[in-house]
């Protein structure tokens, strides 16, 4: 028979395990924290980062096991641990940015992936006519420009900039309002077609553009140096059009295959560009896979803006496509020199 003591010892031996056990949660948030920071260089450090809004169910079940188990100081650590990532998540998605008292305009914005083409033509243009003033399509194939025209794009949009292509290659833009294309230097690996808007009303035409980003993972393959590339790009386009525009607006919509947890997203958001969800405080809604059984887990489809204000951001899903479509009111300055 074991003694007091053994058993005394015993315990003691059991409660370190449990707390050594129950502290690999506060420290897997803070690694998935420190992963969110670092630009993403390989699969396990983008899996960490994009992981992070659901690290929030890992601490909460961690800090539940702990006041069980009366381990205070996992315990503590963990809803610290809880504290700091959810403060950086409901920061970005539900707090969103003021705006000004300048006259505005809206434009309403319709951004969707079409699946290699693959998308429901008639149920995106009804959507469309409804609820969108310019449109942003990605993956759009030849055929997939025909089904559209059919089901009737044309009639309610009527000026375009389309780009299309067989695969996931194709990108393109539709507007009720003017479109002067734009001819800017193009980014070797990712494809970003510009136009300028002839918004009534507006004194500096907008710049509306169209952008897809390599896959860091396309095919089920590692692709992260094709999407690291591709991110470089999109940056320096975004400087382009920053350029360009000038006082003008610019509204980037699009498959940035990048969710807001993967620092090279952020990166984007200088030189005045912000993220229509973080400006509006729409909340967490992701875009991928919409494909599935589960619901989707990843915000990978973004409209960025800048010199305007996103007031409204709702996901809608598309048949056919594996990414839920954006539907995004912009607020323009009329006259953004005015005082």
């Amino acid at each position: 028979m074991r003694t007091h003591k053994e058993d005394t010892r015993l315990l003691s031996a059991r409660r370190v395990l449990q707390g050594l056990s129950l502290a690999a949660v506060p420290a897997f948030v803070v690694v998935a924290m420190v992963a969110r920071a670092k630009p993403i260089t390989n699969v396990p450090s983008m899996i960490l980062a994009v992981g992070s809004p659901y690290v929030l169910l890992v601490a909460i079940v961690g800090a539940l096991v702990a006041v069980l188990y009366h381990q205070r100081i996992v315990a503590v650590l963990t809803v610290a641990t809880l504290a700091m990532s959810l403060t950086i998540q409901v920061t970005w998605y539900y707090l969103g940015v003021p705006g000004t008292s300048t006259q505005r305009i809206q434009i309403r914005v319709l951004s969707s992936n079409l699946r290699k083409g693959q998308a429901d033509a008639a149920v995106l243009v009804q959507l469309a006519k409804g609820n969108a003033d310019v449109i942003t399509v990605a993956e759009l194939t030849p055929e997939a420009v025909q089904h559209l025209k059919r089901a009737g794009i044309t009639k309610a949009f009527g000026y375009s900039h389309l780009l299309p292509a067989e695969g996931s290659a194709g990108i393109g833009i539709w507007s009720r309002y003017p479109l002067t294309a734009l001819t800017v230097p193009r980014h070797r690996a990712v494809k970003m077609p510009a136009a300028r808007v002839d918004v009534p009303g507006v004194r500096f035409d907008p710049l509306l553009a169209s952008v897809h980003v390599y896959s860091p993972v396309a095919g089920e393959r590692n692709t992260v140096s094709n999407w690291r590339i591709g991110m470089t790009g999109a940056k320096a386009q975004l400087r382009t059009f920053e350029r360009i525009a000038g006082p003008a607006a610019v509204i980037v919509g699009g498959d940035y295959n990048s969710t807001p947890d993967m620092r090279q997203f952020r990166d984007l958001l200088t030189g005045g560009y912000a993220d229509a969800v973080n400006q509006s405080g729409a909340g967490f809604a992701p875009t991928y896979p919409a494909d599935t059984w589960f619901p989707p887990l990843l915000t990978v489809d973004h409209v960025l803006t800048r010199n305007s204000v996103a007031t409204s951001v709702q996901t809608v899903t598309i048949p056919g496509s594996d990414h839920r479509a954006l539907l995004a009111t912009i607020e323009v300055p009329v006259d953004p020199t005015a005082s």
